[in-house]
């Protein structure tokens, strides 16, 4: 969305005759205080998931999907994506860890980048294991994040027979976040 939002922005600023200095903060998905935010959130969910006798229990990186054919384009959200899961993976510190990235919100008839949020709950519930939700490309809440997640996804969860469900807030105000911004 970084790019349609900047396309946009340029050209409603050329229409408008406004030309503030502007600036553009690139690319921080492997930035330290975005993970380490990451992960202050996960581990406050991870412990709960714990107090409530969860024991066998998946961290599941759901990112918003994008069709395959953007990232044929060059597009590089998909591998930013999976390498900032693992490094908030690793940088968990949780022996054996048992984690996933997963793709959420797709819309139209085009192909796109999976496994679906999805396909990755009702694994989850023939596993029988719990999951621990993280909306990873998302960094405040809104729609996705409060209806998707945790409603909709909530509600299959449970269809599905997943042992425990507990999302992971966005980072909206996350210390270690603002200071990475």
């Amino acid at each position: 969305t970084t790019r349609s939002s900047l396309q946009t922005w340029k050209k409603a600023a050329k229409i408008a005759d406004y030309h503030p200095p502007t600036a553009m903060a690139c690319c921080y998905p492997f930035n330290q205080g975005f993970i380490e935010a990451s992960v202050a959130n996960i581990k406050a969910s991870y412990t709960e998931a714990k107090k409530d006798g969860h024991e066998n229990i998946r961290v599941l990186f759901s990112a918003h999907g994008l069709p395959e054919s953007v990232i044929k384009e060059g597009d590089p959200y998909q591998w930013q994506c999976e390498k900032t899961a693992e490094d908030i993976a690793n940088a968990l510190g949780i022996d054996n860890l048992d984690w996933a990235i997963c793709y959420q919100s797709r819309v139209g008839p085009q192909k796109w980048i999976g496994p679906s949020t999805e396909d990755e709950i009702e694994r989850a519930g023939e596993e029988g294991i719990g999951l621990i939700i993280i909306p990873i490309a998302f960094v405040s809440e809104h729609s996705e994040t409060l209806v998707e997640l945790d409603i909709e996804y909530r509600e299959l969860a449970e269809e599905k027979g997943v042992l425990g469900y507990h999302k992971v807030p966005a980072l909206n105000s996350e210390p270690f976040y603002i200071e990475a911004l």
